[in-house]
């Protein structure tokens, strides 16, 4: 534990490099499991919740889940965060897996 954490500056600072689904989905991930002790997350993760709607459901799904734990480390600056991103997957996403999450969250 603790061996790769110098990584994820790296991984961060190259957001902009990363185009398949999969990698965002990693990424998107690693925003949400380590935010205590990465620069900035709540900003990371902005860039992919301004890009939700375009996203595929898999990348939408894990920038929910990383939402929901950046609220639980940081709630009293994410709140306004969460609660967009559960409104996006509750009202206007067509995926009822991102839709039934989304409830089971708020």
């Amino acid at each position: 534990p603790g061996r790769f954490e110098g990584v994820l500056a790296i991984v961060c600072e190259n957001l902009d490099n990363i185009d398949s689904a999969e990698a965002k989905q990693s990424l998107v991930w690693i925003i949400g499991e380590y935010a205590d002790k990465i620069e900035s997350p709540m900003e990371l993760l902005q860039l992919f919740v301004d890009s939700f709607q375009d996203e595929p459901t898999g990348v939408q799904m894990q920038v929910l889940v990383a939402t929901v734990k950046i609220f639980l480390k940081f709630p009293e600056t994410s709140d306004v965060m969460l609660q967009y991103v559960l409104k996006l997957c509750a009202e206007d996403s067509d995926s009822p897996d991102l839709r039934d999450r989304a409830y089971l969250y708020w």
